[in-house]
């Protein structure tokens, strides 16, 4: 034998009262003479690949006077997993368990253990064997006298299905193994893929909830317009016509600090109605929808300049060319009318300087109206984009402190941000982004919907 193949060592167990029998069984499988007679047998029964696989292996046995030594010989081994492959059994062995009683017992300790039971014609019919033990196919039957190529022939043999019936054990244990942490996994992953749907449920749930909440909001903000427009501005227009009915028909008996008064009470009716008119355009702001179409700003924003109609004194100029962009034409307009409209009444020089200009980036388009105003300090610059926040006394103002947080609110619609820069006494420079994927159109294919 080879000294690099690995040397199989098949454990056998023989019970039998007589003594000469255990002789005889370690004449036929320990013998030298015997190694080439038990090689062809291999070969014969396995073929010539596991005749070599078989020359390398060798036999050890033990030997049990009776059936009940036979079977503690057996528990021994397996508690020690040193387990017996094979066990030739005498099916007389008196005076204690005859081979049926003891085969019974072995099974119960060792249910693969081959079993070759030894008996003469007098003994066990097979019907009364498998009566007894029932069909296996883990039990041979060797008739006495045996001779000794028999014997040898069931030792190659039947060790040799034990150790391919206990490699095939393995291999489904461990498939089951296999099969049993996959289904563990897929268990736990349909676990987490249950709680992230009802997560999700939830989630969604949740979000229905909310938006039910935010449609009643605005409900309730669209009939607070309807109330403020309505029952507001109703007693309003009373006032204002009372002011001037009485500042018509009373003209000759007001004394000069009485017109003053009915002055100062038409005027603040005029304010009133315009703070009410501008909290009513920010609520719709986000909340009207109008149809987006491409804007050429480099003719609106001439319009928005002659609408906002600057004297003689303040000048207003474009610095370069402006984009043509997809938007809804009315918020561009309200944005660029807010800032030029503010640009023109806080005006404190005597020549007046306002310009639009335009820069691109890689993302944004950014705006910019600046003026030679008396500018604003910086702890004010994020105040002035808070509704109803004036720099000036309330009485001395005309402003209502909405227009900005209007512009405010519709550049953040389109995905831009507005900020100020400002130097006290030489002027401020308002500026606002837009995303260029958002609100930049094609001028070539849409040529035809321009606003201008």
């Amino acid at each position: 034998m080879n000294h690099g193949e690995k040397e199989m060592v098949h454990r056998i167990l023989v019970i039998d009262d007589n003594p000469d029998i255990h002789k005889d069984f370690q004449t036929i499988l320990l013998e030298e003479e015997h190694g080439a007679e038990l090689d062809e047998l291999r070969t014969k029964v396995f073929g010539d690949n596991t005749g070599e696989s078989a020359a390398g292996s060798r036999y050890e046995l033990s030997f049990a006077f009776q059936g009940k030594e036979g079977s503690e010989k057996i528990k021994h081994t397996l508690s020690e997993d040193r387990p017996y492959e094979l066990v030739f059994v005498d099916s007389r062995m008196p005076p204690g368990w005859d081979g049926l009683e003891t085969i019974e017992h072995i099974w119960k300790t060792d249910p693969h253990i081959q079993v070759v039971l030894c008996t003469a014609y007098s003994d066990y019919s097979w019907e009364e064997i498998t009566k007894r033990l029932g069909k296996s196919e883990n039990l041979l039957m060797l008739k006495k006298p045996f001779d000794s190529a028999e014997v040898a022939q069931l030792a190659s043999a039947l060790t040799e299905k034990w150790g391919l019936a206990r490699q095939a054990s393995m291999k489904m244990e461990q498939l089951e193994q296999m099969v049993k942490e996959r289904t563990d996994e897929l268990t736990k992953t349909n676990e987490q893929l249950e709680q992230e749907v009802a997560e999700r449920k939830r989630a969604q749930e949740k979000q229905t909830e909310l938006l039910e909440q935010i449609e009643s909001i605005n409900r309730e903000l669209r009939d607070f317009a309807s109330i403020v427009s309505h029952d507001l501005k109703a007693p309003l227009r009373g006032i204002k016509t009372l002011a001037n009915w009485i500042s018509t028909d009373y003209a000759d008996k007001l004394d000069k600090d009485g017109r003053e008064q009915i002055n100062l009470l038409s005027g603040r009716v005029d304010w009133m109605h315009q703070l009410i008119e501008g909290v009513l355009e920010y609520s719709r702001v986000g909340r009207t929808k109008e149809e987006r179409v491409q804007v050429n700003l480099s003719e609106v924003v001439p319009k928005v300049i002659d609408m906002v109609v600057p004297p003689e004194n303040i000048t207003i100029t474009v610095e370069n060319e402006l984009p043509t962009i997809e938007c809804e034409p009315t918020r561009i307009m309200q944005v660029f009318e807010n800032l030029l409209s503010n640009a023109v009444k806080y005006m404190d020089k005597p020549n007046g300087q306002i310009k639009v200009g335009y820069v691109e980036d890689d993302s944004f388009l950014k705006f910019s109206v600046s003026d030679n105003g008396p500018g604003i300090e910086e702890k004010h610059f994020e105040k002035i984009f808070q509704i109803f926040q004036t720099l000036s006394p309330r009485e001395n103002s005309e402003s209502t402190g909405v227009g900005l947080t209007i512009i405010k609110k519709i550049v953040e619609l389109y995905g831009g941000k507005i900020w100020v820069e400002s130097t006290v006494g030489e002027g401020s420079t308002f500026f606002f982004t837009l995303p260029k994927q958002k609100i930049r159109g094609k001028n070539a294919k849409l040529a035809s919907n321009t606003v201008g």
